[in-house]
């Protein structure tokens, strides 16, 4: 039987043993509770250890009775076995290599070393040669006189013994050979002592074991007792290279063609060993090279850090995963080891994976986990979190689609901190109710771009954190504040993750709260932030945000960004001042969550999955390009105020709503980029989206549940904040003109409602903006409609005949009424619109004349007299009262003829 089916039979087995025999299987505790517990038939019994389960003494957590230590040493014990393992295997072969060659070797070096001293044979056989020489010469000689004694004293070898060239260089690489291969043999028998020496003395108190295993080994790597280990192979090569260049030299001596296949296998040899030393550090291939020698181990040069792009990295990462996973699955014979391997499928990228699948199903990873997941029982323990692991792994192994989902989340379970209970009512009575998350039958299938992205997204913060925390540059006290900043910035891509596939979890909903607890307690100063800890906590909400309002009610979304946008208002006494620069990425993903803007990769109308992952897309964008998202922040921040201010009554928005979003707009320029995913002049467009979001509210400013100042401020903020660029497709801005006259004929002048009048001078500053002369030529087509609408020249009249001194705040009402009253009689007049009826009543609640209209030529007359009237009387304020006022009265003085 495969260990995959004998597997497969313990997860049967384990599955259906339910019923009696949990009840025989319990345990009886020798310790009295009073809560009846049930154990897990697949457990073992045990009995618990009171003393690992407890917890050190406050403060005391490094003492020598601490329970790390025990800890330590079972780790150091099982590394250290392991390590000196592997170094007495490589002891243990050098020294029997070394005994066999020393011995080789010596037979060898007996036989050379006779070439080394002169022979006494051959001495002799020459001195018999000598004898029989003068015995010959004195047979031949007639007359002894004629010997001569020199001759026959002559030596038998002119020259002194010396060994050939070539024997000293055979010797020397043979002797060589031998001595280095005892000397290696010496000093692995001393390493495997060392190795003994080591791993000895392992008794008495945890403490005292890792105080004296910590010492001995931080000498062996003072003293390297590793790397010389290492190395000693190297020398039992050296000497067989040296031993082999000797015999092809000994043998070429001898005979050359007997030489010749000793050279070349010393020659192949060589090769293999140099390549073996070369091959691992050319990096060529993605693999690592299993050829290596003791010299390439000990130099241990890392392999080339070239630069790589964080898709690479996450690409090969998966690669070696899939990989490890595929070898886990096909070879264990562990049940446990199996088990985790397949739920472990659950985490793999199911994008561009169709190698990775073939790669698993080859393992059968596949029907494992169908078969697991069919027969998972529902009274295993810790049932939710097998059934999601082995659901997911399973979608990895489906087709990839790239469909946007438009149910792919699941209702909303809580209410936003901070919620009244009859808003909880209203959600729960709509059909939001809270449900119990995890199971089977509710597990949707998630887009697998959007689940891509966030992958990324999680692995670019995390790599960003990690350098962030162990950066030299800088000193990194860890603090509760800073520690959960963090931590809600690297996990809320995983709660992210979760949420889209089980629709909103407590968890989720708790670290949004806690996000929202932790900024409120940095403006309070109960909490200290740095800014980087700041940007990584504001991406994290950001991210949870994208989740929580898919399938989220209006009101409720609204009520998260209030909440930040609270946190974000004016510092008071002992508080510090939130950046709204901060709030940029959670506004813009509530902005792109509530409304299909242009510029997205898919056409609209976009479903909630799709909007977030938009929102995603441009999370990511930004969370790596802090001068980009400085730059586009004032956009990104009225993008969702806008949203917000658009529908004020269906957002359950409040007057103190109202004023904080006006007071939260970011003044922005026509000449600034655009926010990411967006078309390219989309934001020169924001004076545009200002009207038509202000356009309702201006509207229905008279009745509703928002106080009327609240909305006037809150319009005039907005219209204010934003670059006042018009296009030709635009709507006529004369509803707005109108109701920015209204506001600084009626708003008060004192108090904190001062801002209000002068903001709509402000605006009529830009509308008269000599710079822009088609701003007024776009107030044409509805100026008088909505002035008539609003009974503006009615105001105006009634505003002229104040009585005011140069001090009061009826000077300027008086002031501004006569110069907009002629401003408005001139333009009649140039643009010849008196046949039109809306501006005939306009005039006519201005000049009182019935028989105005009996003729073009009396109106025409009668609106120049009262059109110069107007201008003596609006110089003759201006240059009697000489005191600063606004900009826009001195325009108008300019203005006059």
């Amino acid at each position: 039987m495969s260990s995959s089916q004998t597997q497969e039979g313990n997860v049967r087995g384990a599955t259906q043993s339910r019923g009696p025999t949990k009840a025989n299987s319990r345990v009886q505790m020798p310790v009295p509770t009073v809560h009846h517990t049930f154990v897990d038939p697949n457990l073992k019994p045990q009995v618990p250890n009171m003393i690992q389960e407890e917890f050190d003494e406050y403060g005391a957590e490094l003492e020598p009775d601490a329970r790390v230590w025990k800890t330590y040493v079972k780790e150091a014990d099982k590394f250290d076995a392991e390590q000196v393992d592997g170094w007495n295997r490589s002891l243990d072969v050098t020294l029997i290599f070394a005994a066999l060659f020393t011995a080789i070797c010596t037979a060898f070096v007996i036989e050379s070393s006779k070439s080394l001293k002169e022979d006494p044979t051959e001495t002799a056989a020459r001195r018999l040669d000598q004898m029989v020489g003068i015995l010959l010469v004195v047979a031949n000689v007639s007359d002894p006189s004629q010997l001569n004694p020199d001759e026959l004293r002559a030596p038998i070898s002119p020259d002194p013994f010396q060994p050939r060239p070539i024997d000293l260089c055979v010797n020397i690489l043979w002797f060589f050979s031998l001595i280095l291969s005892a000397a290696v043999s010496l000093i692995a028998m001393l390493a495997k002592e060392w190795c003994y020496l080591f791993m000895s003395g392992r008794i008495g108190d945890p403490w005292s074991q890792t105080k004296r295993r910590q010492q001995r080994w931080e000498g062996i790597e003072k003293w390297r007792m590793e790397q010389v280990i290492m190395i000693l192979p190297s020398f039992i090569h050296l000497s067989f290279l040296s031993f082999a260049i000797g015999l092809c030299i000994y043998l070429a001596d001898m005979n050359l063609g007997t030489a010749i296949p000793a050279a070349l296998v010393t020659l192949g040899s060589i090769l293999i060993y140099l390549a073996s030393t070369i091959f691992p550090f050319l990096n060529l291939s993605k693999t690592i090279c299993p050829y290596s020698t003791s010299i390439s181990r000990f130099i241990q040069r890392p392999r080339p850090t070239t630069k790589k792009t964080a898709a690479h990295e996450s690409e090969n990462t998966n690669r070696i995963a899939v990989q490890a996973l595929a070898w886990l699955i096909k070879t264990s014979e562990d049940p446990k080891s199996t088990d985790i391997a397949l739920q472990a499928v659950a985490g793999a990228d199911p994008n561009n994976a169709n190698q990775h699948r073939e790669l698993l199903k080859h393992s059968g990873a596949d029907t494992m986990i169908s078969r697991r997941l069919i027969g998972l029982d529902s009274y295993v323990k810790h049932y939710d979190e097998l059934s999601d692991l082995y659901t997911r792994a399973q979608a990895f192994f489906q087709p990839s689609t790239n469909a946007p989902l438009s149910s792919v989340v699941g209702p909303v379970v809580q209410q936003s901190k901070g919620l009244s209970e009859s808003d909880e009512k209203t959600v729960v009575g709509s059909g939001h109710e809270s449900r119990k998350p995890s199971s089977v039958g509710s597990q949707r299938s998630l887009n697998r771009e959007l689940q891509r992205k966030i992958r990324e997204l999680r692995d670019t913060i995390s790599r960003e954190i990690t350098a962030y925390v162990t950066s030299s540059n800088h000193i990194f006290i860890s603090t509760s504040d800073n520690i959960q900043a963090l931590r809600i910035g690297s996990t809320a891509a995983s709660h992210c993750l979760r949420i889209l596939q089980h629709g909103l979890q407590f968890q989720t909903q708790e670290l949004f709260d806690s996000a929202i607890d932790l900024l409120d307690n940095y403006r309070n100063g109960t909490a200290y932030l740095n800014e980087r800890e700041i940007h990584y906590l504001m991406i994290g909400t950001a991210m949870l945000l994208s989740s929580l309002l898919i399938k989220c009610p209006a009101d409720f979304g609204a009520r998260y960004v209030m909440r930040l946008l609270r946190i974000a208002d004016r510092a008071g006494d002992g508080q510090r001042q939130l950046r709204l620069e901060y709030l940029s990425l959670p506004l813009v993903v509530y902005a792109l969550s509530q409304h299909d803007y242009p510029g997205w990769t898919q056409p609209p109308p976009l479903s909630p999955t799709s909007r977030a992952e938009r929102a995603i897309e441009v999370i990511t964008h930004y969370a790596g390009n802090h001068d980009r998202m400085s730059r586009d922040s004032p956009f990104m921040i009225n993008l969702a105020l806008l949203e917000l201010i658009s529908n004020p009554e269906e957002y359950n928005l409040d007057g103190g709503d109202i004023v904080a979003i006006s007071e939260a707009f970011a003044p922005t320029t026509n000449g600034q980029t655009r926010i990411y995913t967006f078309p390219e002049h989309t934001l020169h467009d924001s004076f545009s989206s200002s009207v038509k979001s202000t356009d309702k509210v201006i509207s229905n400013g008279r009745s509703g549940p928002l106080g009327k100042d609240a909305i006037t401020i809150a319009c005039l903020t907005v219209l204010n904040r934003t670059g006042m660029d018009q296009k030709v497709n635009d709507p006529p801005l004369g509803e707005v003109y109108a109701f920015v006259v209204e506001c600084v004929l009626t708003l008060s002048y004192s108090g904190p409602e001062a801002y209000g009048p002068n903001t709509a001078l402000d605006l009529m500053e830009k509308f008269h903006d000599s710079a822009h002369p088609g701003r007024i030529q776009n107030l044409m087509p509805n100026l008088a409609q909505s002035l008539d609408k609003r009974g503006t020249f009615a105001r105006l009249r009634q505003a002229t005949n104040l009585q005011a001194t140069e001090e009061g705040s009826n000077f300027v009402i008086k002031l501004f009424a006569t110069g907009q009253a002629w401003f408005f009689i001139d333009l009649v007049i140039k643009s010849k619109l008196t046949d039109n009826e809306d501006w005939r009543r306009c005039l006519s609640s201005f000049v009182e004349d019935g028989h105005l209209w009996d003729s073009s030529e009396y109106a025409m007359r009668v609106l120049g007299e009262c059109r110069s009237d107007l201008a003596e009387q609006y110089r003759a304020m201006w240059t009697k009262y000489v005191t600063r006022r606004h900009e826009y009265f001195r325009i108008l003085f300019k203005s006059l003829p």
